[in-house]
């Protein structure tokens, strides 16, 4: 009896402390799972801040001025006498041609003028003769203007052979390429030994002294590039300076092949430091726009979808919704449609939530403040 005494005993405990863990395991969610606390996130109130609004063009610095030097005849040339980066004076010779094919056409007019004076001296001295048996009633006078008649052809050929005679030395003279201007060689299209027809570029020769920036515009950016209220000009070579640049052409037309306008911007304060050739970077300042800026670790993506996560003031849960994003800034990302001022963005952990989930805001949400921010590169 007693050993049944305390084998009742000790399953009436066993029965109660099995009933008090059950009652002290905490509520089961809906879905079966252990309901989690509410999560802490740090948040920002959305707000309209100015930012100013900017664009950024490439560009390659280029001389103000710049000459392509050409032979005024065709022929092949025999030497080039400057090099790239060879500084040129006024009449310096850039390149001569080969004088074969000009020589012989020389020879030739110059025989073409002796000939031509020779029946001119000829016919002088006819008309001379002509003049004495006319005053002596031997000839007629129709006779006397004839053979003027014939004298004044006589010079009038001497005249055109001379003419061409002048025409063949100045091809000979043209066979020499020579600078007008002084300046720097940037460039050598043609070298010894190559055939050139009239015209085409041989040497490029740059000018020392005022330098500008090439850029190619965008269709979109025309109109921003007319109104911009400044332009500043950064260099790869030069990344602790900056230029002031003011716009000196825009092309009316497009190039048919890239559909970009050319344009060039005049360097205001370059210096000796800008090189010719150097790769440059143009700012475009377009005024100051008001946009909501949030931080970059409030964006995430999920099903190539960018998104933030938005706090409902009532429920203090969360809920995603999509957004476009603009231009960086230096705080973060401008937010072009999506939200408007006064909704409250999760900035932290914004990965690691769920939709509907119950948050704790960790600290009171601020008022916005609208401060000038500067874009950043797109």
């Amino acid at each position: 009896m007693n050993r049944l005494l305390i084998a009742l005993m000790l399953g009436i405990a066993l029965l109660a402390g099995c009933g008090k863990s059950e009652d002290n395991k905490p509520a089961a969610s809906g879905d079966g799972r252990a309901a989690e606390p509410p999560r802490p996130v740090r948040y920002m109130l959305a707000g309209m801040s100015g930012v100013a609004d900017v664009s950024y063009l490439p560009g390659e610095v280029r001389p103000r001025f710049e000459q392509r030097y050409g032979f005024r005849v065709a022929g092949k040339i025999a030497r080039r006498l400057v090099d790239v980066g060879q500084e040129v004076k006024p009449g310096q010779v850039l390149a001569v041609l080969d004088a074969q094919d000009v020589l012989p056409a020389i020879n030739a007019q110059a025989a073409q003028v002796e000939v031509a004076r020779s029946d001119f001296k000829l016919q002088q001295s006819e008309l001379k003769r002509q003049q004495e048996l006319r005053d002596k009633g031997f000839v007629s006078g129709a006779a006397l203007e004839r053979q003027a008649a014939t004298t004044e052809a006589a010079q009038s050929r001497l005249l055109a052979a001379q003419s061409q005679l002048a025409n063949a030395q100045n091809a000979l003279d043209f066979q020499t390429l020579r600078a007008d201007q002084a300046g720097v060689v940037v460039a050598v299209d043609a070298d010894a030994g190559s055939v050139v027809t009239a015209g085409q570029s041989v040497v490029r020769v740059a000018q020392q002294g005022e330098k500008e920036i090439a850029v190619n515009v965008p269709e979109r950016t025309v109109s921003a590039l007319k109104n911009a209220t400044g332009f500043i000009a950064s260099f790869d070579a030069l990344a602790d300076r900056t230029y002031s640049a003011k716009l000196r052409e825009l092309s009316p037309a497009a190039d048919p092949a890239s559909r970009t306008y050319s344009a060039r911007l005049s360097i205001v304060n370059a210096d000796a430091a800008i090189k010719l050739g150097m790769s440059a970077s143009v700012r475009l300042e377009l005024g100051t726009a008001q946009a909501i800026v949030v931080p970059n670790s409030a964006l995430y993506t999920r099903d190539e979808t960018t998104r933030v996560w938005l706090v409902e003031r009532a429920s203090e849960t969360v809920r995603p919704v999509a957004v476009k994003v603009g231009q960086s800034t230096q705080n973060g990302v401008i937010i072009v449609s999506g939200l408007k001022p006064g909704d409250l963005v999760v900035t932290a952990g914004a990965n690691l939530l769920l939709p509907g989930q119950k948050v704790r805001l960790l600290e009171a949400p601020p008022a916005p403040t609208p401060t000038p921010q500067n874009a950043g590169k797109p």
